[in-house]
């Protein structure tokens, strides 16, 4: 087992994306937030009214 994200802000409803980066939403901050096998971390999104969860639809985007 290894740490791959730290300073999250309750996150939740991470997803596997097919690039195997790891999807997961930040509740409290609002956002939608990627991190990556070489720890790397970008927000994909901002988000309104407290999210929490993910998914990839048919068409591959989250």
């Amino acid at each position: 087992m290894r740490v791959i994200a730290q300073g999250l802000h309750f996150p939740g409803g991470a997803i596997a994306a097919p690039d195997g980066s790891l999807p997961v939403v930040e509740i409290a901050a609002g956002c939608l937030t990627r991190s990556t096998a070489q720890d790397e971390r970008e927000v994909m999104a901002q988000l309104a009214g407290g999210p929490n969860g993910a998914a990839f639809g048919p068409d591959g985007r989250c």
